[in-house]
């Protein structure tokens, strides 16, 4: 099992100087010299690749900047670029920027890559780039959390742009790594988001049609044509379903599997495993606007539920139990205290000496998002029992959960860095998303936040660490362990690796047999 982020320094280089960066360094460039993405080799692409999801698509709504599914993700990988891009160790190399320089604590300047054009043959052009970033800064989409308010594009020349934050922003370049370009005439003209994604990414988008979102190959890529000529995304909720769609051969990639998943193909050389993971979170998502909003309330139900227990036996230990806000495998994670270990009387203590010492009723709602979520749902239910909390749970498809999660008290959830960053997780409690996702708005912890991302290299760990000790004193959500996303994949798809982020940006490297 291989945990690429782990304690990995801010400023860490990795490999060549067209991989790394050095945030808040002024006057340091850095070119790509070769695009990160493989091309395809003989005839060109062939083969199609079958994912198995556990969710669908948030919606029919093609914005990648207004969710934050993962199956959203998966497409906007591959349909869409960013400036700058990710590589397999999480290093960060040249997309639509084929050079950059760090000129201040708050501007980069890049260089456009030239002759790219949009699927539908569009050129792409600066004002493109202005226009996705810019919108980003203006603070009223899901994705707006992963830069500081008010950024925005200057075009200098139709080659060449710089992004100006009006703060220190020490960690910008993760940003430009995962913010999609997309055209402003859609941007222009949302409705287009609609009819499907638009963007100048190694895939074109064909149909979202039943539980399929069908993806084919662009041979005219700049960076080369994929090695396969077809990638769909296939929702199937049952778990049951799920597997036997892959030892059937009805899918080639089983995502995020449970420890049942991984039993029913040990020994079987006809798959295996890929554990290639983001840094990312089982949580129980709270929301703060009725019972939750007490803290005590919180800290109760933190040693009320037996984490070390749940992952031991119902995760049957593949996924660590951390001590902190953060995963365990993201940069800059260290142990904090107090522990929150399971003491049912601590527990019970602390409900009485909170608002509502006769106990509460939740209300949570369950589904099957998260591997073995139902089982999990019902030992914290039981759990709250015991210590005078009532726990009432309606099982809702996973579709439904994901609409309506943030009307019930509590549900499990994943959070997952989605820019190889803690940033991005520690983001997710600020702004409009901490009110949309948690109901949560607390002006202590949002100028911690602020401090972390403005940090440079010798006091972000400091300032990063001051931002998780917060979120995990006030136990802003229950932190139930890390997830570890093992894929299962057929042998006939060779070479599959992830990037240590949501996306599936490395897919069209393999080859199909």
């Amino acid at each position: 099992m291989e945990h690429t982020t782990s304690n990995r320094p801010w400023h860490h280089m990795s490999g060549t100087s067209r991989r790394g960066f050095l945030a808040g360094t002024t006057g340091l460039a850095f070119y790509s010299t070769l695009p990160l993405r493989a091309v395809a080799q003989g005839s060109g692409p062939s083969g199609s690749v079958v994912y198995g999801n556990a969710e669908p698509p948030t919606s029919n709504y093609w914005d990648p900047a207004a969710g934050f599914g993962l199956v959203d993700e998966q497409v906007a990988s591959l349909v869409h670029d960013s400036l700058l891009a990710f590589d397999a160790e999480g290093g960060i190399g040249g997309g639509l920027a084929t050079e950059w320089e760090v000129t201040s604590d708050r501007t980069v300047r890049l260089t456009l890559r030239e002759g790219v054009s949009f699927h539908d043959g569009t050129p792409l052009t600066a004002e493109d780039v202005k226009a996705s970033i810019d919108r980003l800064g203006a603070g009223e989409l899901a994705q707006s959390m992963v830069v500081t308010p008010g950024i925005s594009v200057s075009i200098l020349s139709p080659t060449e742009i710089e992004v100006i934050s009006p703060q220190a922003f020490g960690v910008i370049l993760s940003s430009l790594a995962f913010i999609k370009i997309l055209p402003k005439a859609n941007i222009d003209n949302p409705d287009n988001f609609g009819n499907g994604g638009m963007g100048t990414g190694p895939y074109r988008f064909v149909a979202f049609e039943g539980n399929d979102v069908v993806l084919e190959a662009n041979e005219d890529y700049w960076g080369g044509a994929p090695n396969v000529a077809s990638v769909t995304f296939r929702y199937i909720e049952d778990a049951q379903a799920r597997i036997n769609a892959l030892l059937s051969g009805q899918v080639d990639i089983l995502t995020r599997v449970s420890p049942e998943d991984l039993a029913r193909v040990d020994g079987n050389d006809d798959f295996y495993v890929n554990t290639d993971t983001p840094p990312s979170q089982i949580v129980a998502i709270y929301q703060h606007n009725g019972p939750l909003g007490d803290l005590k309330v919180r800290q109760a139900l933190a040693h009320a539920i037996d984490r070390e227990g749940i992952a031991a036996s119902i995760m049957q230990g593949a996924n660590p139990v951390g001590y902190s806000s953060l995963p365990t495998t993201a940069a800059f994670y260290e142990e904090l205290e107090p522990r929150f270990e399971f003491d049912l009387d601590k527990a019970r203590k602390l409900l009485a000496e909170s608002s509502y010492p006769d106990g509460v009723t939740l209300r949570m709602s369950t589904s099957t998002l998260v591997p073995n979520q139902i089982e999990i749902d019902q030992i914290i239910a039981a759990s709250l029992q015991a210590i005078g909390i009532n726990v009432e749970v309606e099982r809702l498809e996973v579709g439904a959960f994901r609409t309506s999660y943030n009307t019930y008290d509590i549900n499990l959830n994943t959070l997952a860095i989605f820019n190889n960053d803690p940033d991005f997780v520690l983001g997710l409690y600020i702004g409009g998303t901490g009110e949309a996702v948690f109901h949560y708005h607390d002006p202590a912890y949002e100028a911690l936040h602020a401090a972390q991302r403005a940090a440079t290299a010798e006091n972000r760990q400091e300032a990063v660490t001051a931002a998780a000790q917060y979120l995990w004193d006030n136990q802003v959500t229950l932190y139930l362990s890390d997830e570890i996303w093992q894929f299962i994949v057929n042998r006939r798809v060779e070479g599959f690796r992830r990037a240590p982020v949501l996306g599936e940006q490395l897919i069209a490297q393999v080859h199909v047999h």
